[in-house]
């Protein structure tokens, strides 16, 4: 009797561990939408009816997304550790699960031979455990800076000058500072004059940078798609 007792016990110890480790996750399927801009399979139609989920409507998908080599997916939150998964090219999907909470955020960068964060995507949504999510996210062109670097204007006011690649649109740009072979984030300008309409070419006004040591700065773009690449100085 006390062993059956004993087996008794360590049986209700382990359903309640595994039912606390499946509990506090949420299965999450993210679809990216690029799949070569191929028509929606009966998966896609049955999940989005099951789901309720609105169609997204995408930005026009560039001659360079068939010459994308790997979609990475990176999820992140102040309460969690970071997960970062591959997306098959053939799906554009992956299903993952994810710890419950609040603020979860999703990063997708898609990279080609010359940019590696060319194509990209963002959402944050909070998850309940248990919950089955079909996140749809939009993707779109990230900020690609061509080259950057500094000057001064005629009243000796030092500016950062910085050349886009493409026209995306710009909502912010966001400085590091190398230290110890880390990137680290020291400012995140969102407040700046309009570009040159024909060149894309930023000039903003950064009394704090440091002329003695430009290399150790590095410019990235951010736009409504997420992070574009972080680009050293060019030495003027």
């Amino acid at each position: 009797m006390k062993r059956h007792t004993i087996l008794i016990v360590i049986t209700l110890i382990l359903a309640g561990m595994l039912s606390c480790s499946s509990g506090d996750t949420a299965t999450v399927t993210i679809d990216t939408g690029i799949r070569k801009q191929a028509q929606l399979t009966v998966w896609d139609k049955v999940l989005a009816w099951i789901t309720l989920s609105q169609p997204v409507k995408a930005d026009p998908v560039p001659i360079e997304l068939y010459q994308i080599d790997s979609i990475a997916v990176t999820i992140s939150a102040s309460d969690m550790g970071t997960i970062k998964e591959a997306i098959q090219l053939e799906t554009g999907r992956i299903t993952l699960e994810v710890p419950a909470g609040s603020q979860r955020t999703f990063e997708v960068v898609a990279t080609t031979p010359d940019y590696p964060r060319f194509y990209g995507g963002i959402a944050t949504v909070d998850l309940s455990a248990g919950q089955q999510v079909a996140l749809n996210i939009e993707m779109g062109e990230l900020v690609n800076i061509y080259s950057w670097d500094y000057g001064y204007d005629q009243q000796d006011n030092i500016y950062i000058g910085i050349d886009i690649q493409s026209s995306s649109n710009v909502n912010g740009f966001k400085i590091y500072l190398e230290n110890n072979g880390q990137h680290v984030l020291i400012d995140t300008i969102t407040n700046f004059p309009p570009p040159d309409p024909l060149h894309y070419y930023y000039r903003i006004y950064y009394p704090g940078f440091d002329e003695s040591n430009p290399e150790a700065y590095y410019i990235s773009g951010i736009n409504e798609y997420g992070e574009g690449e972080q680009i050293q100085c060019s030495i003027p």
